[in-house]
């Protein structure tokens, strides 16, 4: 009886020994290699650094070129509803959802990375995305954005932040970043910025601090943190912070997928920009557009919305953007040597940095004109015959508003739109007030001399976030917008 026992218990230990190892060896089995369970910060930093670029061209950029006035309504179709600045709120459906369950969500997870390259490259990119989101939108959800895991609080309706207090808190992540940075080493190919180089890294953490600070210096004392970033930083100098394309299927410029999709690009050059060009005999008119078919050696040009109520309009009689700034294997900016360059300027002009506020000036101009392809030469001709430091103060002002609106032309378009929108002011009207450079489109549907200055909120957010706060109109204002 006793060894009857002994081997019933032999028999169940061995079934439960192989139940047991059976399990594992399905648990193996059934991982799927394509959809690992756990992922690597190489290729989450890819995935933020993509979906940020397709925010940015697709989106940002592909709405401003029209409201920054940088080109105008074509032939082909009927007048649209961006032309005529009216917005719908699931307009900004793709750019919400891109930039907060994609994007802001690998920054997550990147933020956590034990190796400070990855945390401080996340940071960088926090910083970077939210400031488009307070700018394009205003509040915001983020103090409790991208809280819906259980370990976060299962928050899945967050509140919106004051725009205001948002920026500053921008400032901290940027110093964050900085200190992460220091002490890294460079990595690999899956920076699709700077391919690896922490040192650029650290230079476009510094640019993009700057350009905080600047954007809310007229409503926030920023003088010391000015100073402090002058004075310890390096910056973006001849090179861009920008995701290249090869152009092939599966890597295209996001802008041109995104209007390749449908008809194609039918948008021309607009004489809001042509106009000022040609009568500063400006080199780059002939690098931002494409001669004319119909007229070769003339960059021709359209008001806001006139070629596509001109019934008689032939495409070929008007000029496209130049490959430069449209095509499949255009990168995306996500910020420029030239922009820093005028943000230095301005801080040298409003904070006595230290810079040269002319040298600062025309280094922006040239550097602009260098990434176009512009003859040195022919840059130094302008230059000298345009006499930016020997104009008055105020002339200089406004000159360095309009002159960094016009270096964004088809390369960092919603850029130009926010920075026109700064400069404006009741007592500085350099783009909508009278006198300004910006026209009123044809059929606009606002009223007089009245401009967009943010986006409406996703209809998504409207319909499924109990805490929303409410839809604005495309007239109210963020928090530095004077």
């Amino acid at each position: 009886m006793k060894s009857i026992l002994n081997k019933y218990i032999l028999i169940l230990f061995a079934a439960a020994f192989m139940v047991t190892s059976c399990g594992e060896e399905l648990a193996e089995i059934n991982i799927d290699p394509d959809n690992p369970s756990t992922a690597r910060p190489q290729e989450v930093l890819t995935a933020v650094l993509d979906y940020t670029a397709f925010v940015m061209d697709a989106q940002y950029n592909n709405e401003a070129f029209l409201w920054g006035q940088f080109w105008t309504w074509g032939t082909g179709v009927s007048l649209g509803d961006n032309a005529r600045y009216i917005q719908e709120p699931r307009d900004a459906n793709q750019a919400w959802a891109r930039s907060y369950s994609n994007a802001l969500a690998d920054v997550k997870f990147l933020k956590k990375a034990e190796n400070p390259a990855y945390s401080g490259i996340a940071k960088v990119m926090e910083a970077f995305i939210y400031q488009y989101l307070v700018d394009h939108f205003g509040d915001v959800p983020y103090s409790e954005a991208i809280n819906g895991a259980i370990e976060d609080g299962s928050i899945v309706a967050p509140n919106f932040d004051d725009d205001a207090a948002i920026y500053p808190a921008l400032v901290t992540t940027l110093d964050e970043a900085l200190a992460d940075l220091s002490g890294a080493d460079d990595i690999g190919s899956e920076d699709l910025v700077f391919g690896g180089s922490i040192a650029n890294w650290t230079k476009f953490a510094n640019s993009l601090k700057l350009r905080i600070l600047m954007r809310m210096s007229g409503v926030n004392d920023v003088s010391a943190q000015v100073a402090e970033v002058m004075a310890n930083g390096e910056f973006l100098e001849s090179i861009q912070a920008e995701v290249a394309f090869s152009g092939e299927t599966g890597s295209e410029n996001p802008m041109y997928a995104w209007e390749e999709s449908g008809i194609g690009l039918f948008y021309k050059a607009a004489t809001t920009v042509t106009e000022i060009l040609d009568d500063t005999d400006d080199p780059r008119l002939f690098y931002f557009y494409k001669e004319a078919v119909n007229f070769p050696g003339e960059i021709r040009a359209g008001d806001q919305n006139q070629i596509a109520l001109d019934f008689g309009a032939v495409n070929e009689d008007w000029s496209d953007p130049a490959d430069v700034t449209y095509g499949a294997a255009v990168p995306t900016i996500f910020m420029s040597s030239w922009e820093t360059w005028f943000l230095r300027a301005e801080a040298a002009r409003k904070f006595n940095t230290g810079d040269d506020f002319v040298g600062a000036v025309e280094t922006a101009i040239r550097e602009n004109s260098a990434y176009l392809g512009v003859p040195a030469g022919d840059v130094e001709t302008f230059l000298t015959s345009f006499n930016f430091g020997g104009a008055s103060a105020d002339v200089q002002d406004r000159l360095l508003a309009v002159q960094k609106w016009i270096s964004m032309t088809g390369l960092q378009e919603a850029e130009g739109w926010i920075e026109s929108r700064r400069f404006d002011t009741p007592s500085t009207p350099y783009f909508t007030g009278d006198g300004g450079v910006f026209q009123v489109p044809l059929q606009s549907a606002l009223p007089g001399r009245t401009f967009p200055s943010r986006w409406l909120y996703a209809e998504s957010e409207q319909n499924l976030n109990p805490n929303f706060p409410g839809q604005p109109t495309v007239t109210d204002k963020v928090f530095w917008d004077n």
